[in-house]
């Protein structure tokens, strides 16, 4: 996922840097470019948001097994 992220970044800075040399030649154009790297620029944060995970919380509609499993969990990340 992180090279997904790269990838799409790299993508949107390749679209902003061509914004100059296609508004010199094709003026109102450019508005393409700038729509592309926006459109990266949100593909990007999308990516990223999805590859983060939340923790998962002990709940009462859970069963005891589940509530100890996750309990047991959170006190390993917090030993890390």
């Amino acid at each position: 996922m992180k090279n997904l992220q790269i990838v799409l970044c790299l993508l949107a800075c390749l679209c902003v840097a061509s914004v100059v040399p296609i508004a010199v030649f094709f003026q109102y154009y450019c508005l393409i470019p700038i729509a592309g790297a926006f459109g990266f620029y949100i593909a990007m944060f999308a990516v990223k948001r999805a590859s983060t995970h939340k923790p998962e919380k002990p709940s009462f509609m859970k069963s005891d097994e589940e509530n100890a499993r996750i309990h047991a969990s959170q006190e390993h990340d917090k030993d890390e």
